[in-house]
């Protein structure tokens, strides 16, 4: 089996500062994405799953079609495989409606200048991320009992919560935990996968230029994300 972790936002400095050990497994470091003229999390993981750079195709639908990307099987190395499965990955099978609901609600926040009416909306956002995020590990940990020999899960949940409270470092700390939990699970070749990393801007947070790449059998140096293909191909 092979099993890949795909995090968005997972920032090197906080896993590094954390310490999490099963996010960093036995070789670990950051991806380099300077390929990429921003680092947008749609073209960032089309890029990785067809193995090309996507950024030109995905850009050119605009800010707002861009999320209904749905990259084919057979465009992705997923089709390599007898019995894959693939939970909620943007630009494949991703949860429209609630991406939909998290901008709304982001939107809403930014809209009011109240302190109170902010803290009742960010509370909503914190929820609705995490009540999203339960229901992906579920079905993660679910299928990694199946018989699959490919597996991945995408988790939304550091980018999400972070967007609004990178700040909130008992936060971004209980969050990071629940991911590192989530990585110890893992089975056969592993490999845990940021899109990019998050930088502070005040108790904000916004993409940062590079990604974060662990695995728990080879020492892969500074990759790009558009790598990941091949390597997975010569594991399987």
């Amino acid at each position: 089996m092979i099993t890949v972790i795909a995090i968005d936002a997972l920032e090197y400095a906080l896993v590094q500062e954390f310490d999490m050990k099963n996010l960093k497994q036995e070789y670990y470091g950051k991806t380099d994405i300077s390929e990429f003229s921003q680092p947008r999390t749609m073209v960032l993981w089309s890029s990785f799953m067809t193995g090309k750079n996507m950024e030109e195709e995905i850009l050119a639908k605009g800010d707002k079609e861009m999320w209904n990307t749905r990259i084919p099987l057979e465009d992705t190395f997923f089709s390599k495989f007898d019995n894959p499965v693939v939970i909620d990955l943007p630009g494949y099978n991703y949860d429209l409606e609630q991406h939909k609901r998290e901008r709304e609600i982001m939107k809403q926040f930014f809209s009011t200048e109240d302190p109170e009416e902010k803290n009742k909306i960010r509370t909503e956002y914190n929820n609705l991320s995490f009540e999203h995020h339960r229901t992906v590990k579920e079905k993660f940990l679910k299928a990694l009992e199946e018989d699959h020999d490919f597996v991945l899960g995408y988790f939304s949940v550091a980018d999400v919560i972070g967007h609004l409270n990178f700040g909130n470092k008992l936060l971004m700390k209980m969050i990071y935990r629940d991911l590192d939990d989530i990585a110890s699970k893992a089975k056969g070749d592993v490999i845990i996968l940021s899109d990019h990393g998050m930088k502070p801007v005040g108790m904000f947070g916004d993409h940062s230029e590079y990604g974060f790449w662990s695995t728990n059998f080879k020492d892969l140096g500074t990759p790009r994300i558009t790598d990941f293909a091949k390597v997975i191909r010569e594991i399987a």
